[in-house]
């Protein structure tokens, strides 16, 4: 039966609660619960007397973007779509003056959600792009993306693009699990059965099947653990899909199909028996026990369903003309099927009769599109006028600030330019002045830079002539040192070969001659550094030896702790331990470099 696959298909893209708050007041918060709770219950004109109140109570441009943005879906669902086309532009009017894009967002979602009810399926989409734009980066209101995704997934639904289809559905998931609604999350699970059901009617592939009664026992299972807050539109839809898995799909005998489909049935026939869902859910209840009834034979039973839901529906709220329409239709095609054509006759014309309705109620439905689209275009018209006239002004006003500036830019340099000729024939005179007067300076300064260029280079001069005097001295006390030296390694290699057991007297005169060549030694450094003991005394801290001021001339010499050692025969460690001993007189840390402190003394 085409009618049951037809409406839950309907349903799901006409649900679409409204956003979740955020950057409002606590009593706006508070306002926007209660309407959930309110449609979760199916009580739309008490959501609206609700709204309406909280409207009257603030004048906050976020709250009323809020609020009119709710009251808009609420009358958009209800196909009163003028109403729900005014309160929109309310709540786009007061999301302009307000910075929170949240706000923007919510009220996008409502346009888009107008124009997708108008059957504008390319505006609903830029639509929801523009407000998911807004909360691109927020994580702070993921049901607002996920409604503006739910409502991309209903539009590529009608244009059946499975990739886009799933790609926002999913989205959808994402966000119904960050926002914890498990009303949102079961809306999911059944979009997600709906997308693999269509996939498995145009591929025939059984893993298709089992995909989307997989996400029917989901939904169902929300349900079991959250009974409290799923809406009763979401769970009947939920048990009637169930219930036609079992009458299309389900390969187990018959009578085991049919009690299953049932059970969920008595499930849906109480939630609409407490008005917490959609009285025209009772034809697809109905609708598929007539269809259980057909497989077994009993045409007279599957009339008798229909005609029950049928009865359900006329008593409910609001005119169901197409579905009465439809229902008229399956029944004469029973009547036909059990040659009663009297019935037969009876059910077309009142088929008949009923598509006349409908086709009038469409064509007031069609009237209010049309001056929905009329007053939107009149809008757009003006606001384009309003722009360009704003555009004209605004071409207008440059055009008089050009020409007065450049009025005054003229003014302005012919002043400028008078000026100029006067302090330039003034400024030329000093100039030439001036150019004489740093003529004569430079005169000057020339003049005393060359006497004090050639008294730098005379003191260049003798400073070379001094520093190669010195070196001079320096290269022959250490010529003279190192002659001794080697006279003294050559005498005692001698002694060694001769083995002359008279050494000691030997070693004595060579320590007298020693003592000679430190006399000389002691003479050249006067001669360089005349103050050289006088300063080294005036710096210790303790009383120098004179074995102490022969150690400090060595040093000063730069000869190394083996030269000093030769030519004084002891031990290159005698010679460490020495240099430690003066630094300590010297008042120096074990850390100084003793030769660089001699150095620097002079």
């Amino acid at each position: 039966m085409k009618l049951i696959r037809i409406v839950p298909l309907l349903f799901f893209l006409l649900q679409c609660s409204l956003a979740w708050a955020q950057y409002i007041s606590q009593a706006t918060h508070a306002t926007l619960e209660k309407i959930e709770q309110l449609q979760t219950r199916n009580k739309s004109q008490e959501a609206l007397s609700t709204l309406q109140e909280a409207i009257g109570e603030t004048d906050s441009p976020d709250d009323l973007a809020y609020l009119y943005a709710y009251q808009s879906g609420l009358y958009t669902s209800m196909d009163s779509l003028l109403a729900g086309k005014r309160t929109l532009d309310l709540s786009l009017e007061h999301a302009q003056h307000t910075s929170k894009k949240t706000s923007k967002a919510v009220a996008y979602r409502a346009k888009a959600y107008l124009n997708n009810r108008l059957n504008l399926p390319d505006e609903a989409v830029k639509d929801a792009l523009i407000g998911l734009r807004y909360v691109d980066g927020n994580d702070e209101d993921p049901i607002t993306k996920y409604h503006l995704n739910y409502l991309l997934y209903s539009v590529y639904s009608k244009w059946n693009d499975e990739e886009k289809m799933e790609k926002y559905i999913r989205t959808c998931g994402q966000y119904a699990l960050r926002a914890n609604s498990a009303n949102l999350q079961a809306n999911v699970n059944n979009g997600l059965s709906s997308m693999y059901l269509a996939r498995y009617r145009k591929k025939n592939r059984k893993d298709l099947l089992d995909s989307s009664y997989h996400y029917l026992g989901e939904a169902f299972s929300l349900y079991q653990n959250y009974p409290e807050k799923i809406s009763g539109n979401t769970f009947v839809i939920t048990c009637i899909n169930l219930a036609n898995y079992y009458l299309d799909f389900s390969s187990e005998d018959l009578a085991v199909r049919k009690n299953k489909a049932f059970d969920y049935l008595g499930l849906a026939e109480e939630k609409l028996n407490n008005k917490v869902a959609f009285a025209y859910m009772w034809i697809n209840v109905f609708g598929i026990k007539s269809g259980f009834a057909k497989l077994e034979g009993n045409l007279s039973l599957a009339e008798q369903y229909l005609l029950q839901g049928l009865g359900q529906l006329m008593r409910g709220d609001g005119n169901y003309f197409k579905l009465e329409y439809l229902v008229n239709k399956d029944l004469a095609e029973i009547a036909q099927k059990k040659n009663d054509l009297k019935s037969a006759i009876t059910y077309q014309q009142q088929a008949e009769e009923l598509l006349k309705k409908s086709f009038d109620e469409q064509q007031l439905l069609n009237a209010q599109k049309l001056e929905i689209q009329y007053e939107t275009e009149k809008k757009d018209q003006q606001l384009k006028l309003l722009n360009e006239r704003a555009e004209f002004r605004k071409r207008k006003n440059y055009l008089y600030g050009g020409i007065a500036v450049a009025l005054l830019f003229g003014l302005v340099f012919m002043f400028s330019s008078y000026r100029f000729k006067l302090r330039y024939s003034m400024e030329r005179e000093k100039k030439l002045q001036q150019e004489k007067e740093d003529a004569e300076r430079t005169m000057a300064i020339q003049i005393r830079l060359e006497k004090e260029e050639q008294a730098r280079l005379k003191a260049e001069q003798e400073l070379l002539d001094l520093k190669r005097q010195q070196l001079e001295k320096e290269a022959l006390t250490n010529s003279l040192i190192i002659e001794h030296k080697n006279e003294t390694l050559k005498q005692i290699q001698n002694r060694i070969q001769e083995g002359d057991a008279g050494h000691i007297q030997k070693l004595l005169k060579e320590e007298m001659l020693l003592r000679a060549d430190f006399e000389d030694i002691k003479m050249q450094i006067q001669d360089l550094h005349p103050n050289f003991f006088s300063r080294l005394s005036e710096k210790s801290v303790q009383k120098l030896t004179p074995l102490d001021l022969r150690y400090c001339a060595y040093l000063h010499l730069k000869m190394t702790t083996k030269q000093i050692a030769q030519v004084l025969h002891v031990a290159p460690q005698s010679v460490r331990m020495f240099k430690y001993r003066l630094k300590q007189k010297f008042g120096l840390d074990k850390d100084s470099d003793f030769e660089e402190f001699l150095q620097e003394i002079f």
